[in-house]
């Protein structure tokens, strides 16, 4: 994208008051334009195949499919777009879904003006934005975001009581390979143990179904 270029954006949301409300917010942005609007996941997708925006805003609540699954559909048909969740809701564990979807940003809807234009300007030029209620948590969660599936998965197996031999046992690992990947997960989470390991991936519900959501 050239410099100065607006930013070419899409209001996904099955209310059409909220929409209306952020192309008013957004008419004095500079540098932004909206150029589509969809009411449902499945015709968000349509609108980004059409109109090749740079920004998708998606509400988490639509009819039918959900924004976490709308998500996907906008990154899976076109990749190269950056989509920000819009919501009522500052929950940590939906946080987690929206970023683990491919989310690069997280705006509540009670934001201002001025964080919607900058969640835009950030996540088009491929950075990530969460909204200030929710900044301590997302840098839990891109911690989160790098364990492997391997430590994940063994996460898992701690968080459900077994122990290391037992983990060691299931998956055909020797113990030894077991605590290594513990010991991985610990540096990653930048944690002091595998309880403080596995009690903050419990907390942003990143675990279970194998990492998927």
């Amino acid at each position: 994208m050239k410099a100065g270029t607006p930013k070419r954006v899409v209001l996904c949301d099955d209310h059409e008051i909220v929409r209306e409300a952020v192309k008013a917010r957004m008419a004095s942005a500079t540098g932004v334009e909206i150029v589509g609007e969809a009411a449902t996941a499945e015709d968000v997708v349509k609108v980004v195949k059409a109109k090749k925006p740079d920004v998708c805003i998606v509400d988490v609540e639509l009819p039918g499919a959900d924004g976490i699954e709308a998500t996907r559909e906008i990154l899976a048909a076109q990749p190269y777009i950056r989509v920000i969740i819009f919501t009522a809701h500052a929950q940590p564990d939906l946080l987690t879904l929206a970023l683990r979807a491919g989310a690069s940003g997280y705006v509540l809807k009670s934001a201002p003006s001025e964080d919607i234009a900058r969640a835009i300007e950030v996540v088009a030029s491929g950075g990530t934005f969460v909204g200030t209620e929710l900044s301590q948590g997302a840098g839990e969660v891109e911690k989160l975001l790098e364990l492997t599936p391997r430590e994940r998965e063994i996460l898992e197996l701690l968080a459900e009581g077994l122990r290391v031999k037992q983990i060691a046992d299931k998956l055909s690992l020797s113990p030894a390979t077991v605590h290594t990947h513990v010991r991985n997960a610990i540096a990653r989470m930048e944690v002091d143990t595998r309880t403080e390991a596995v009690a903050l991936a419990v907390r942003f519900s990143y675990l279970g179904a194998g990492g998927k959501v």
